[in-house]
């Protein structure tokens, strides 16, 4: 197969520059291997507590004991560098003590599940090539293996302290081969298996380990089972701390009360769940009315997206202390590449950002064809550094076959995760090859419905899974403790939500989703194709009715009017077409004035398609479809500039109009409604003469717009400083002077620009005040940063694309003396005229600008270090504009 050539793009400095800082962390790769490191923790601790469990307490120095008696019996067995040795073991100090030992001969481990059947077991034996077993005692009698097969256990009291022996320095040697997917509780069997290596996850762990801060007084909570990464993370976690490992029960392991009652009699301090785990713990504590434990200081999430409401919820419950951070492999069974650390979720994010890579790696966004991915443009991820190491082991090669990147030619692995860069630095995923589908040629991302269900208030975990050898998908809710949800009403909520092909055949609520042994949702369970009778046609695809027919036909007219072509295919995407986002938002309108179709403009954006607006009106509104309403008697039947839909124009402007006279309106659809009617220009004098004005039309006329699209690509410092000249003041016969006029010559309207990071060539992201004397930006706070939802849900798209915005604040104390009660009136014509001037600078300049009059201002006199009488006046987000500018 012929690998895709890297596209030639034009990439921005600053957001290079951004990349570079995100993979700039770097330091010494801890020598040696994970036992080796392990061991010398324990060595230096041998009176502390090493392991807790409910069946006895093992110091370091009874654990370093256990680990060399077992290691030379394990050398004794002829066990060495390179060989692989099955750990067959329920939780408790032997999973630790044999794992120890089996990487300190230079053996990697290969879990097999004592649960497994017998002919499981034996056949993953015979995968692993493994001849020796290392169990535990009280296993040896009821599992049988096969003939020639050495069992070997730790031993509780070894009669002397052995030597540990020579290490294995070598860095890329195997610590562990894994199943590719954790073994699910029913015994199903995973054939295929990845190897994991000594330095990736010592590098990955290490990191993490001074990242939360945890130490030797911590008790770190032991619950995965041998066969999943998540107990590598969390043995490892807790030895290279010097810290207690504290062993659950293995009939516990779906139990939160047993863990609640755990974390309160063993003090445990940290925790590394999965998010289905805390789900179910946060659960418990709803139903129960229990505190959080008070010792529980530090919870560290990986295996699982992690929507933002779980993290709020957990805020709420264990208190702004607790330390969490969410960390993410390249792989369902790979070692950790990047961290996360969690304070407040920000209102957009779709689910947890993976964050930043820990030392040593270093991650990228590629498209399909290799080349780099700008901020906020969504690619595959791959991985760099340390975390691309590939394994030595000749069987199972870990993580993949490389790429080389595109401009450095650096060996990177590709993930199957999907993400974009947000500019913060930081990735955020918005699914994996497991969550898409494909219709109509399109990938879509299940994710996107998953986060939408999940958002439900009654929803506690929504789960959303294609259906193998199909195009459709089926969705499973776990609802709240004590609320109650159907799956009808859970099938209309989300059609307000999604695209009809996001849709799933059905949804089913369910008491508990089924879970891998380490307490991830098992995906592929839920995935296996349902019975023939209980599948639902989802999307557009289903023939349609003759009501469908109708509204089609309908739809499709109105769109070829307004789009002025023949004909459209209904599955068609309207940007093929040629329409731009201004005229979908103009679509939604005649539609839902001319045919009383609701449309979700935001769907329609995404999904631009009459199949679409169709699909999502039905679901959201069943009943038949209206007449198209015609002028009410008396009124006029032309509307100027509304085109060939002037006479719904004029109905809607005047529902507008009543609506208007109730207080402001809100919807996007009713105020494209009002602003079409132009209730700002006098029809009632169109019968009289007029005199003509014959002058051409001055083309600034054309050249000034309102965008509200920009592209990734950064602004010039030399433009903006252009674009601020407009506020500039210089000196004529000893007076200051400006391009607009001020009421008295006080000019109180002061300029704030907020720079987002990477996008100013040349200037760092932050908040400045522009000095007009000076024609100069002074620095205020370099990592200021608004909120989206600071803006109308209108304008928030505009704001993350921006590059910059302005901030136009009134200083009343600079006009108050002088107009008293009119101070505000004047300043707000103050703001208008620099605004005026300021879009025609832009448009000279090739700068796009969206002015916006309302906004949550609260955060403002943080960012800009306002004074207590300053007020918000208006504000405008800048860029470079997209295509089309709209």
């Amino acid at each position: 197969m012929t690998r895709p050539q890297p596209a030639s793009v034009t990439f921005p400095a600053e957001q290079r520059e951004l990349i570079e800082t995100m993979n700039s962390r770097t330091a010494p790769v801890p020598p040696g291997t994970l036992a080796e490191r392990a061991l010398a923790v324990a060595a230096a601790h041998r009176e502390r507590t090493a392991v807790v469990s409910p069946r006895e307490t093992l110091s370091y120095g009874q654990l370093l004991d256990q680990v060399a008696d077992l290691a030379d019996r394990l050398r004794t067995a002829g066990v060495g560098p390179g060989d692989r040795v099955a750990l067959s073991v329920e939780l408790g100090r032997e999973q630790l003590a044999g794992a120890l030992a089996i990487m300190r001969v230079g053996a990697a481990y290969a879990p097999v599940p004592p649960n497994l059947p017998r002919t499981v077991r034996w056949e993953a034996l015979s995968q692993v090539k493994a001849t020796v077993v290392v169990t535990q005692w009280w296993l040896t009698d009821r599992i049988e293996w096969p003939d020639g097969t050495t069992v070997l256990s730790p031993e509780e009291e070894p009669a002397g302290t052995i030597g540990l022996g020579d290490g294995v320095p070598h860095e890329d040697a195997t610590a562990a081969v894994l199943p590719l997917d954790p073994v699910a509780p029913d015994g199903g069997r995973r054939a295929a298996r990845t190897a994991v290596g000594h330095t990736t996850v010592l590098n990955a762990v290490t990191d993490v380990v001074r990242r939360l801060a945890l130490g030797v007084d911590d008790r770190v909570f032991a619950q995965a089972p041998v066969e999943s990464v998540l107990s590598l993370h969390e043995m490892f976690t807790g030895l290279l701390a010097g810290a207690t490992l504290v062993f659950g029960q293995d009939v516990d392991v779906r139990h939160p009360a047993a863990w609640l009652a755990q974390f309160r009699r063993d003090a445990v301090t940290a925790w590394l769940p999965t998010p289905s785990l805390l789900n179910m713990l946060l659960d418990h504590l709803a139903a129960t009315g229990e505190s959080w434990p008070g010792t529980l200081r530090t919870v560290l999430l990986s295996g699982e997206p992690l929507h933002p409401d779980r993290l709020r919820e957990l805020r709420s419950v264990a208190g702004r202390d607790l330390t969490v951070a969410y960390a993410t492999a390249a792989a369902p069974q790979d070692g950790w590449v990047a961290l996360c650390d969690l304070t407040e979720p920000a209102d957009d994010w779709r689910s947890v950002p993976i964050g930043r890579p820990l030392v040593n790696n270093r991650l990228y966004l590629l498209t399909e064809t290799l080349a780099p991915c700008p901020v906020w443009v969504t690619g595959r991820l791959h991985v760099g550094g340390l975390a691309a190491r590939t394994s030595d082991d000749p069987d199972w090669a870990a993580p993949g076959p490389s790429v080389p990147h595109p401009e450095t030619g650096e060996p990177l692995v590709p993930t199957a995760l999907f993400g974009r860069l947000r500019p913060e630095g930081v990735i955020e995923a918005v699914g994996d090859d497991s969550s898409r589908i494909v219709v109509h040629g399109r990938p879509l991302n299940l994710r996107d419905t998953e986060t939408a269900l999940d958002a439900h208030q009654a929803v506690r975990q929504a789960v959303v899974v294609p259906v193998a050898e199909s195009t459709e998908s089926v969705g499973y809710v776990r609802p709240r403790t004590g609320r109650a949800v159907s799956a009808e009403e859970l099938t209309g909520y989300l059609r307000r939500k999604v695209s009809p092909y996001l849709m799933p055949a059905r949804i089913e609520v369910v008491e508990a989703l089924p879970l891998t042994s380490d307490g991830r949702v098992d995906r592929r369970a839920l995935g296996s194709p349902p019975p023939a009778a209980q599948t639902a046609p989802s999307g557009p695809d289903p023939a349609p009715t003759a009501d469908e027919r109708e509204l089609i036909r309908r739809v499709t007219e109105v769109a070829c009017r307004l789009f002025d072509v023949g004909d459209i295919e209904p599955n068609a995407n309207l940007l093929d077409i040629g329409a731009t986002s201004y005229q979908l938002v103009r679509l939604a309108t005649v539609l839902e004035e001319s045919l009383g179709v609701v449309v979700e403009v935001e769907e329609l954006l995404r999904f631009p398609s009459i199949a679409v607006i169709v699909s999502s009106h039905l679901a959201a509104l069943p009943e038949p479809v209206p007449p198209v309403p015609g002028p009410p008697a008396g009124s006029a039947s032309t509307v100027p500039g509304a085109g060939s839909e002037a006479a719904a124009g004029e109905v809607a402007a005047a529902g507008a109009v009543g609506a208007a006279g109730g207080g402001t309106l809100t919807g996007l659809l009713e105020r494209q409604a009002f602003k079409d009617a132009r209730y700002g220009v006098r029809t009632d004098l169109d019968d009289g003469t007029a005199v003509d004005l014959a002058a051409p039309a001055d083309e600034r006329i054309g050249a000034r717009r309102t965008v509200r699209s920009f592209e990734p690509d950064p602004v010039d410092l030399t433009d903006l400083a252009g674009l601020l000249g407009a506020a500039r003041a210089i000196r004529r016969g000893g007076e200051p002077k400006f391009w607009y006029p001020s009421a008295g010559g006080a000019y109180p309207v002061q300029v704030y620009l907020l720079a987002a990071p990477g996008r100013v060539r040349g200037l760092p992201g932050g908040s400045y005040y522009y000095h007009p004397d000076r024609n100069a930006l002074v620095p205020i706070d370099p990592d200021a940063a608004l909120p989206a939802s600071a803006h109308l849900d209108l304008n928030r798209a505009a704001f993350r694309q921006s590059a910059f915005s302005l901030y136009l604040i009134g200083r009343m104390t600079a006009i108050r003396p002088l107009y008293a009660e009119l101070s505000w009136d004047f300043t707000v014509f103050e703001a208008g005229a620099l605004t005026q001037a300021f879009g025609l600078v832009a448009a000279e300049r090739g700068l796009g600008l969206c002015p916006v009059g309302m906004m949550d201002s609260g955060p403002l006199p943080a960012l800009f270090r306002l004074a207590d009488e300053d007020r918000f006046v208006h504000a405008l987000l800048g860029g470079v504009p997209a295509d089309g500018g709209r």
